[in-house]
Parts: C-alpha cells; sequence; structure tokens
C-alpha cells in the first residue's frame, strides 16, 4: 500500500480550527493514525473520507468532543472498564484513547479486516489500558469471564434502542452508556419508552461538518 503522511503541524492547525489544543505528546500518534488510516482506506473502504483534513474535521473532532464530555460533563467511576462496541476503523476509540486515558478500554470489532487495523495501529503507537477484541459483542460481553461495564461508548453499531437493551444486563451500578447521536434523543419517538428505564445524566451539543451532533451520557433508572 502506498503510504500517507500526515504533519503534525498540520494536524495541529485543524485542531485549533475546531477548539482544540492537542499536547505534544498527542501529535505523533494522532498523526500517524490517520496516516494509516487513509493508507488502508484506499483498499478497505473503513471510512467515507478520503483526504486526512477531511476525515479530521467530519470524524476525528467526535472524539475530540468525545473526550472533553467524559472530562468535564461524565460521572464514572476510578479506572473505569471501557467498551466500544463496533469500533470499525477506531473512532471514536483510538483519537480518543490518545487525549483521555482513564481505566481499561476495549474495542470490540467483529470484522476481521477491521479489527486487524485496530491491531495494527496499536502495534505501531500503543495506548496504556486500549484492547482489540475480534468477535461480536454478545460474544464479548459472555465471556468467559462474564464482562461489566463501568462505560459503554457508541458511535454508530446499531440505532440505539438496541444498544441499550443489548448491554442492560452487562452494565455495573451506576455505570454510564454513552451515545454519539445526530439527533437529539429526546425527539426520538423510542424515548419515551427508554425514558422509563434509563435517565439523561449529561449532555453535549457541537457542530461539525455543519451538522448538529449529540452526546448522551445515560444511567439506568435502577441505579437512583
Amino acid at each position: 500500500m502506498r503510504s500517507s503522511s500526515v504533519s503534525p503541524y498540520d494536524l495541529q492547525d485543524w485542531a485549533k480550527r475546531a477548539g482544540f489544543e492537542l499536547t505534544e505528546e498527542t501529535l505523533p500518534p494522532l498523526a500517524g493514525y490517520l496516516g494509516l488510516l487513509i493508507q488502508w482506506n484506499r483498499v478497505m473502504n473503513l471510512v467515507g473520507t478520503r483526504t486526512a483534513e477531511d476525515t479530521f474535521f467530519t470524524l476525528v473532532v467526535d472524539s475530540l468532543h468525545l473526550g472533553r464530555f467524559l472530562r468535564e460533563d461524565v460521572e464514572y467511576s476510578a479506572a473505569p472498564c471501557c467498551w466500544d462496541l463496533g469500533s470499525g476503523a477506531g473512532l471514536p476509540g483510538l483519537p480518543l484513547r490518545m487525549i483521555w486515558q482513564e481505566g481499561d478500554y476495549w474495542m470490540v470489532e467483529a470484522r476481521e479486516k477491521r479489527a486487524l487495523f485496530l491491531s495494527t495501529v496499536l502495534a505501531k503507537y500503543p495506548l496504556p489500558g486500549t484492547h482489540v477484541f475480534r468477535g461480536r459483542a454478545e460474544a464479548f460481553m459472555a465471556g468467559p469471564p462474564a464482562r461489566t461495564a463501568d462505560l459503554i461508548v457508541s458511535r454508530a453499531f446499531m440505532p440505539w434502542p438496541g444498544v441499550l437493551e443489548l448491554v442492560k444486563g452487562n452494565l455495573n451500578p451506576n455505570g454510564v452508556v454513552v451515545l454519539l447521536l445526530r439527533e437529539r434523543l429526546q425527539e426520538s419517538p423510542d424515548w419515551e419508552q427508554a425514558a422509563q428505564n434509563w435517565r439523561i445524566a449529561g449532555q453535549y451539543t457541537y457542530t461539525a461538518s455543519r451538522t448538529q451532533r449529540y452526546l448522551y451520557a445515560l444511567t439506568a433508572q435502577d441505579a437512583l
């Protein structure tokens, strides 16, 4: 595959334009990840964007806003066990772990080639407490050993009502599910029913690529 490099200087400029200041330690691995993503994308169609800049402003910014949301607005246990279901090309997980490294973070991906890409990135740019599980989310949660989470992240794994149904038995007391959405949760016809079992513990709104996007932190009602 033809190599693709991303300048850390360009990356810092893009981040500033998006409202973020990246540390010097974050720039090399994030630039390296973007370069690998563009390189692999030529033959694997990992993401719909084609340039590093477009990928940053369309996709990576979600990770940066998610990191800010987790640091400032979400309450979770110390050293949380985190799951990222349906990790795909590592978005939001890989850029997120470059700026937020609390606890253990499992990226769960059933598709072999995408899981291989995730493992390749981590082999080149190791991130503390960050792991890849190749297989279905159901198999990951069932173990052995049976697993439970303190924090679950879902971006485009499945429609959010399905995510809540899937993980409800594997979330620790006071655990949090974080949804990355393109619609207001409260405006969904499914929210009235979901609100019987879940409450919104935090929410965050931002704009990327001229579209409104939303982050929601949900906790189970019986955890109150």
